[in-house]
């Protein structure tokens, strides 16, 4: 008898054991994410445009030299006039701007060939300076139209026949033979004006380049992927010596993560559209994240260990993990003492700005959790577990901002997309757009205002 009563106790014991060692969770929360894209910011990229006018003055004389600009080696054209006429470059031209005008004075040197009587015939030399006015006008497909004149001539070594009877003047003969080869002479010139002012094959390439990813920062595999979307310039003018503009390229501005993004590169260039003003802020998004397992790290050194009593009753924090379900942020809880098992709370991360930091907002027990513990551990309620756990659930960003704000920074310093083409800017301020959650972190997106502007060779 005794033998039974003594099994009957140590089967009492082991069962009481037993019971207050059972594991009772509370309903699991989902683990799902929102696939919802992020809201696309449109910026402008502004490309600036500074030609010297010594440049292109310099240009200009090389691509006239050596060759003339005016030949006529027949006495019977232009009406049977009895004369033969060349022109080409004697001195470097000079030129000067104003407004849509260029305006510059070619030195020419003239040889001029007089038939006369009987077969014989006398030549001429001369010096003289043209004065040219070039108006021009962009086009719609970025090429540049000139139209040039001849304002008017001042002679430098008047011509002379030199013929066996003496030296006889033919200015008059020259003037007519000139004012027959101003047309000639304006039209060699546009060409070569049209040749040196031509932007389309560097809009193109800034076009094109632009729209290749940009790793802001290689540790967190980071890309911007610029798209455009429209483009505009504004008049050519003249300042300090230079031919200025600016091209606006509309566009708009994402971020990625990861692999290098894949895109369909959109080569058309729009027309032209002129404008009167080009916008040079640019918003660029780019993001930084409190990864799922150093929030964790931080959360767990406040709250593993931490003991919560109501009446006699008390429960110790043993374990959290977090995941996210939509836009909010589960916390896993696992408990010991009076109620074993998991308990979950959630809440949407936000940030804060005065303390620059992402906290969990209305963090509360899950529908589901709070259920259960009404019918199973209601006192837990009592306790500020809920209280503890959401100041855990703070998370300092300031590192984090300022180093990829820095790391950012960095990259824009000089990027070069590509040979020829560099992308320059300067971030002038950083703000948080959003914050939500990714499938590894709680991601703080944030976009900053500055300025970007896209260097081309040549232009």
């Amino acid at each position: 008898m005794k033998k039974i009563l003594a099994y009957s106790l140590i089967l009492t014991v082991i069962f009481s054991f037993c019971k207050t060692q059972k594991i009772t969770n509370a309903p699991r929360p989902m683990e799902q994410y929102d696939n919802a894209e992020e809201q696309a910011l449109v910026s402008t990229l502004s490309i600036p445009i500074y030609i010297p006018i010594s440049d292109l003055v310099a240009s200009l004389n090389n691509s006239l030299s050596g060759h003339a600009l005016y030949e006529d080696y027949s006495y019977s054209d232009n009406g049977y006039d009895g004369l033969m006429f060349n022109a080409w470059k004697s001195q470097n031209i000079t030129l000067s701007m104003f407004g849509n005008t260029l305006k510059y004075r070619v030195p020419l040197k003239l040889w001029i060939k007089k038939e006369l009587v009987f077969g014989t015939a006398a030549e001429a030399v001369a010096e003289l300076a043209l004065n040219f006015r070039t108006v021009f006008r962009l086009n719609q497909d970025w090429t540049i139209s000139t139209q040039t004149e001849v304002e008017w001539h001042e002679w430098l070594q008047r011509p002379v026949l030199k013929t066996g009877l003496g030296d006889i003047s033919v200015e008059t003969i020259a003037n007519l033979a000139l004012n027959r080869s101003k047309k000639t002479l304006a039209e060699e010139i546009d060409k070569y004006v049209n040749q040196q002012i031509n932007l389309r094959p560097y809009v193109q390439s800034a076009w094109t380049a632009i729209q290749e990813p940009v790793l802001l920062d290689s540790a967190y595999q980071m890309w911007s992927k610029t798209t455009p979307i429209s483009i505009g310039m504004t008049p050519l003018n003249s300042y300090n010596n230079t031919i200025q503009s600016t091209i606006a390229i509309e566009c708009i501005n994402d971020v990625t993560f990861g692999a290098e993004p894949s895109f369909r590169q959109n080569s058309f260039l729009p027309d032209l559209n002129l404008i009167t003003d080009a916008p040079d802020d640019f918003i660029m998004q780019f993001a930084t994240d409190v990864p799922f397992a150093e929030a964790e790290r931080l959360a767990k050194n406040m709250m593993i260990g931490q003991v919560f009593e109501s009446g006699k009753k008390k429960v110790k924090v043993e374990d959290l993990k977090l995941w996210g379900n939509n836009d909010k942020l589960v916390v896993n809880t696992r408990l010991s003492g009076s109620f074993k098992g998991d308990i979950y709370f959630i809440g949407k991360p936000v940030f804060n700005t005065v303390k620059n930091a992402v906290e969990v907002k209305d963090l509360d027990f899950h529908f589901d959790t709070r259920s259960f513990l009404l019918r199973s551990a209601a006192w837990i309620f009592q306790g500020p577990i809920k209280r503890k756990m959401a100041s855990a659930m703070t998370f300092p960003m300031a590192e984090n901002v300022t180093s990829i704000k820095n790391s950012v920074q960095e990259t824009l310093d000089f990027y070069e997309i590509q040979p020829g083409v560099v992308l320059k800017g300067t971030i002038d301020s950083v703000a948080v757009q959003d914050v939500h959650v990714t499938p590894s972190s709680i991601r703080v997106n944030l976009y900053s205002k500055g300025k970007v502007a896209v260097d081309v060779r040549g232009l």
